[in-house]
């Protein structure tokens, strides 16, 4: 929970040029001014965005109290896009498709990578076949196994890029991470992301507004200074932007 004095540098940067107390009081009432959920947004837009609660604390002097509240961060799911060839092959066949990269059913149907696939990724091949079969389970029968999906993409996402993601699979991880909160968004099945898939999903929306020359509206970018600060309140922003 982040407290007045901790949250948002890029508020207080922007009111720099008032008194401390003006600072203090003009910041809480802008922090109160944030809508809990981002305004004008079409609600079927919404399985498009993973959507993070930030609880904002802050000190009441006239009441001597401090006072809470939760406003909801929505972080825009951006897809990888694969530059090589044989990358575009893969991805093209699962997007086509609306399916979650499945390693397993990559072996299936590109089977000139079955080898390099079983003898890369032979040492964790067992969360490949456990993610594969809470894939289907999802899909067929039990939506909520996408969950299971969901947080093994997480732990693999720890372990990539590799190699073979590189060079053959492509960025299976984000995009699967991002398939897997659309499909839970549109089931209304609710779900929750480590801090460190958070911040990776945040970092990537930013790099895509830097190539296309854009910068994040105020609420979030607010909230996001605030969740920073809340979830690495020792990181230093650089390195964990390469951690990330």
């Amino acid at each position: 929970m982040a407290s007045y004095e901790g949250i948002s540098n890029t508020l207080l940067r922007s009111l720099s040029g008032s008194a401390p107390q003006t600072v203090y009081t003009e910041s809480i009432k802008r922090l109160k001014a944030i809508p809990e959920h981002p305004e004008n947004l079409v609600e079927t837009d919404r399985d498009n965005y993973y959507i993070e609660p930030v609880t904002i604390e802050y000190y009441v002097p006239k009441n001597s109290r401090f006072a809470a509240e939760v406003k909801y961060l929505y972080i825009p799911l951006i897809d990888p896009v694969p530059v090589k060839e044989n990358l575009r092959r893969i991805f093209s066949y699962f997007q086509e498709k609306d399916l979650p990269i499945d390693v397993m059913e990559v072996m299936n149907v590109f089977p000139e990578y079955l080898m390099d696939i079983m003898i890369y990724y032979q040492p964790r091949l067992n969360l490949y076949e456990n993610m594969s079969m809470q894939f289907h389970s999802g899909m067929k029968e039990n939506p909520a196994s996408i969950k299971k999906a969901l947080y093994l993409n997480e732990v693999l996402r720890k372990m990539e890029p590799s190699m073979l993601s590189l060079d053959i699979i492509g960025d299976y991880v984000n995009y699967n991470i991002n398939w897997c909160v659309r499909f839970l968004n549109r089931n209304r099945i609710e779900h929750t992301l480590e801090d460190g898939t958070v911040a990776n999903l945040i970092l990537r929306y930013r790099l895509q507004l830097q190539q296309e020359g854009k910068e994040p509206d105020e609420r979030f970018q607010i909230l996001t200074d605030i969740f920073m600060e809340q979830a690495f309140p020792q990181s230093d922003e650089d390195m964990l932007m390469d951690d990330l």
